[in-house]
């Protein structure tokens, strides 16, 4: 069994149900759209939304869906720490950062994470994987992903900081699914985010899904 965060009410790990989360589809700015998609979502049986914060100019409508929003927001985080550090000041009770992008600032973000109680999940993909991180894995892609990941955890333990989710994806289904095995070999009492990257659209993409997520649900 895991060890159990808690984004806003919602229980992620431990004795909880597997929880689903959907991407945002809207930018933060449109607030009526993209409170009328949290709202379609939750109807659906969604129960946490993760949304791009690409700039620090949206912080007020990130804090506004959060607080308008029937189910917790989670911000997507690349390159910047500032933008970490807004999104948390924002009131989001989870941040996304790339192992693959975010090298630096990474104490100042543990430190308000902390301090806000928020959930930080580390999230490699393969679309950012950097030359030297894939160099060190031996230019294995799925090898690469586990290691950005559990070298970004190792970091954030160091800080002692525990709120934590990890997830390695890949747009390849092989790729994820030893990506995350390997991860979980190392690190398994630790909730996962699982899913194929950029799996695509229609019955194709459905497909991808499936595959990868029934192969790593099997392996529990």
């Amino acid at each position: 069994m895991t060890w159990s965060v808690k984004i806003g009410p919602l229980e992620i790990g431990g004795k909880s149900p597997i929880r689903v989360e959907r991407m945002l589809k809207i930018p933060l700015s449109s607030r009526d759209s993209c409170l009328e998609q949290c709202l379609s979502l939750a109807e659906n049986g969604y129960e946490l939304i993760r949304a791009a914060f690409p700039s620090v100019s949206m912080a007020e409508d990130l804090r506004w869906l959060v607080r308008n929003s029937p189910i917790p927001v989670m911000a997507d985080i690349h390159f910047d720490p500032s933008l970490a550090l807004a999104a948390l000041e924002a009131e989001a009770p989870s941040i996304r950062i790339n192992p693959g992008n975010m090298a630096r600032g990474v104490d100042e973000i543990v430190a308000c994470a902390r301090e806000r109680k928020a959930v930080i999940r580390i999230g490699s993909n393969s679309g950012s994987i950097n030359t030297a991180q894939l160099e060190r894995a031996g230019g294995i892609w799925s090898d690469s992903l586990a290691a950005a990941a559990e070298e970004q955890l190792q970091i954030l333990l160091c800080l002692d900081f525990y709120d934590i989710i990890l997830s390695a994806k890949s747009t390849s289904v092989p790729e994820t699914v030893r990506a995350n095995t390997l991860l979980a070999l190392k690190d398994s009492d630790f909730p996962f985010h699982i899913g194929v990257t950029e799996s695509g659209f229609g019955r194709d993409g459905l497909i991808k899904s499936a595959a990868g997520l029934s192969l790593l649900l099997a392996q529990g």
